[in-house]
């Protein structure tokens, strides 16, 4: 790729002038059509101002809590009674797990429930829709809700202050009556007084609802040292954004406590349990001395037996005591196994432990958080299945340190019960009464030691539950913006007015990217390399105009005449000034040959040159109907050696100095015809009659003719064509001037049409020149000519 690239460099070293950007050529596209841009920029504005009309103003609407996050503080006074006692059931929060939890489907949903938000009411304002919530002159209270109602709203039209009707029909209800329709079953009852007597019913699902309106809600944190969450919402109406941050916070907050008294009163149920077993052994005990009394006749214990009762007393607290504790660890580790089950939760406060005190409020802690995220949350949620992992973790770090403690109680348990044996062999010298009144006595203290301290802890575990608080405090009620947030009218002012100017642009550069055609004389210079003898400008006809009218009257002052004038005088500049025989050629039909070539002759005419006029394009010749003339005889009889050729030269009429030979008969092979000789020979004989010999001939890019006419002519002036003629063709021309095929071969650039951004305008008239135009004229045309004609090119 390198070596191609030099080598086209090396032949052809104007290739890096066909890359050269140009600026002002770039700014000049957009002259032609600068009346899209006011265009474009009112409408735009228009639209903006529809677009404002019709969008409902959206305001925003604040308020802040305050959250107790563990790592950050606990968000009160260390010695309030109420934070202690409620320090025993729940803990603190993290303020990023509230943030989550706020932001929660099962909430949002709770709050739509709770407000009656999935019946929505709207009225139109002018251009605007409106919604009536809280306003609305009917309130409907959905029983049944069909798909159909869910898809299509329901209108219902007020008539007075009892009667109404549904949707377009003629038929009157009274309101506080049950209905059924296609949209469900209900009742529709008396609203609010409104000036709006029509109004649009929308039932909406509460799940989808609820996805619309978390989109509109946002849970922040501004300062990340700080426990502050900052609930912004959304809505058009301010009154029903309020309305959702308070009813959300109230959800939220109920549900927090709910967490909170669950710990509670599940050690509440435990308690209850257990003193309803002490209960009955203590009444049993108490019965059992009442009658061993009433029996034996006991009325007093002699002071031995009492040092002894004292101290079997003290060991038996003990040994209860362990027992106690054993019963505990029992009752954890069963509560550990089946948690989850139902299992009522132990009071952690009755073990002295402390690692295993820490181990059992993590335990409850994590159990609580997986429940309110499994009720907020899928069961795939990764923060739920860690909270169940470290639950795995805790779980058997407990139960291994239950193993341990029970193994040390069993181990203190056999000493105190050896202590016992002993101090029970020191009782065999008391009478057999006394002791077994003894043994009896010391069953019921300690049943009335551990009923009184159930009864102590029960008391406190309810009035903590009856003293939790939530661990969230409102700081700032529901604000809402004076201004509306959305939509920002100097944005979309300023926005509609940048649009204006883009689309016209963009438009523009898709014209010309799609533009295949030639649009300036600074592109053909650029491909061809050749120079530019004249220009010839847009030569505007009526449609249904004769031909014969579109040569110009060389008396006039039009510009066209002058750029005729001009194109006569540049002549002199062809080869070395003694050019007298040119050929017009085009690289396809349709680019003015014709035209140039008569209206040349014509001009070389009024000069006062005797100017003949040949039309050698033997293949479709069109030289004739555009002079008027016959084309009986021409230059194929001529070719042929048919006759004298002054026999065939006609009169054009348009000067006395201005004759024309046409091409005469369709030969079956032109170029046969044209290279059997006669022609140089004919060129010769006219040239000693006429001052300028002007040869119409076929497009170079379509036949070979024009190149057996060029080797016996002394210039060649070729047809370039605004907007039509295709850029590729430029390429022959470059080529034809490199390998200089063609003698003093010069560009002509017609159908200009001048103005702002000259070069890109376009067309040629209404008047079609036609060179094997049917085959090749929509060919010939770019995607880039029709589009432009469709935003008003002439």
């Amino acid at each position: 790729m390198k070596d191609g690239k030099l080598n086209g460099e090396l032949l052809d070293p104007h290739a890096n002038e066909d890359q050269q950007f140009s600026l002002t050529e770039y700014i000049q596209r957009y002259y032609r059509y600068w009346y899209l841009f006011p265009v474009f920029v009112f409408l735009c504005l228009i639209g903006a101002f529809f677009y404002l009309q019709i969008t409902p103003p959206i305001y925003s609407t604040k308020t802040t809590i305050l959250i107790k996050d563990e790592k950050k503080g606990l968000g009160g006074a260390q010695g309030d009674i109420l934070t202690e006692l409620s320090s025993q059931f729940g803990g603190n929060k993290l303020v990023e797990n509230e943030q989550e939890i706020i932001q929660s489907q099962t909430l949002m949903e709770q709050v739509i429930k709770e407000l009656t938000l999935d019946v929505a009411y709207t009225a139109k304002d002018g251009l605007r829709t409106i919604n009536l919530y809280k306003s609305s002159p009917i309130i409907i209270k959905p029983e049944v809700i069909t798909p159909l109602g869910f898809k299509e709203p329901m209108i219902l039209h007020v008539v007075d202050s009892t009667h109404f009707r549904f949707n377009d029909e003629d038929k009157v209800f009274t309101f506080n009556q049950r209905f059924n329709n296609a949209w469900g079953a209900f009742v529709v009852t008396k609203g609010t007084a409104s000036e709006f007597s029509t109004v649009k019913v929308h039932f909406m699902e509460v799940k989808e609802l609820a996805e619309a309106m978390l989109k509109r809600l946002a849970v922040e944190q501004p300062n990340i040292k700080s426990t502050v969450l900052e609930l912004t919402y959304q809505d058009s109406n301010v009154q029903r954004s309020k309305d959702v941050l308070n009813k959300l916070l109230d959800v939220y907050v109920q549900s927090s406590l709910a967490d909170k008294n669950s710990e509670a009163s599940n050690t509440l149920k435990f308690i209850e349990n257990r003193l309803g077993l002490i209960t009955g052994e203590l009444g049993d005990v108490e019965k059992d001395v009442e009658s061993y009394k009433t029996n034996q006749g006991i009325t007093d214990i002699s002071a031995e037996s009492q040092l002894f009762l004292e101290n079997i007393k003290e060991n038996d607290a003990k040994l209860n005591e362990v027992n106690t504790k054993i019963s505990i660890l029992e009752s954890v580790d069963n509560y550990i196994q089946n948690a989850g089950e139902g299992a009522v939760a132990p009071a952690t406060y009755m073990i002295d432990d402390p690692v295993l005190v820490s181990l059992l409020t993590k335990f409850n802690d994590l159990e609580l958080q997986r429940e309110r995220y499994a009720r907020t949350t899928s069961p795939n949620n990764p923060l739920l299945q860690t909270i169940n992992t470290q639950l795995a973790g805790t779980r058997q770090s407990i139960r291994e340190n239950v193993q341990n403690l029970k193994r040390g109680m069993a181990v203190t348990k056999k000493n105190l019960e050896g202590i016992n044996t002993r101090f029970s062999a020191g009782l065999r010298s008391i009478p057999k009464k006394e002791r077994e009144f003894v043994g009896i006595k010391r069953q019921q203290s300690i049943k009335e030691e551990l009923y009184l301290y159930l009864l102590q802890k029960r008391e406190e575990t309810a009035l903590a539950y009856a003293s939790t608080v939530t661990d969230s405090r409102l700081i700032d009620a529901p604000i809402s913006t004076f201004y509306p947030v959305k939509p920002k009218k100097a944005l979309i002012w300023l926005g509609a007015g940048f649009m204006g100017f883009a689309i016209p642009i963009l438009l523009i550069n898709i014209l010309f990217l799609f533009n295949n055609t030639v649009q300036r004389r600074e592109e053909i210079e650029r491909a061809t390399h050749a120079s530019i003898l004249g220009e010839i400008g847009q030569m505007k006809t009526e449609k249904g105009v004769p031909a014969t009218d579109a040569i110009i009257k060389m008396t006039s002052r039009s510009a066209v005449a002058e750029q005729f004038r001009a194109l006569r005088t540049n002549l002199q500049y062809l080869g070395d000034g003694t050019c007298r025989v040119i050929m017009f050629t085009s690289s396809i039909g349709g680019e003015g040959k014709s035209f140039i070539s008569i209206n040349l002759a014509a001009s070389l005419a009024f000069s006062d040159k005797r100017v003949l006029l040949i039309g050698l394009d033997l293949r479709k010749p069109t030289l004739h109907e555009r002079l008027g003339l016959p084309n009986k005889y021409g230059a194929s009889n001529c070719l042929i050696g048919q006759g004298n050729y002054f026999d065939y030269i006609q009169s054009t009429g348009v000067h006395p100095k201005f004759d024309v030979l046409t091409s005469g008969p369709i030969p079956p092979n032109p170029s046969e015809l044209l290279a059997n000789g006669r022609l140089p020979l004919l060129i010769d004989d006219l040239k000693q009659h006429y001052d300028y010999i002007l040869i119409d001939s076929p497009p170079y890019g379509l036949v070979t003719d024009s190149a057996l006419i060029a080797d016996h002519v002394d210039a060649t002036l070729y047809i370039v064509r605004f907007n039509y003629t295709i850029m590729d063709h430029l390429k022959r021309i470059g080529e034809l001037q490199r390998a200089r095929r063609f003698s003093n071969l010069s560009v002509i650039f017609n159908g200009v049409k001048y103005g702002a951004g000259y070069g890109y305008g376009y067309g040629y008239g209404g008047y079609g020149y036609g060179y094997y135009s049917e085959e090749t004229e929509s060919s010939a045309k770019s995607l880039g000519s029709k589009f432009k004609g469709m935003i008003g090119n002439s």
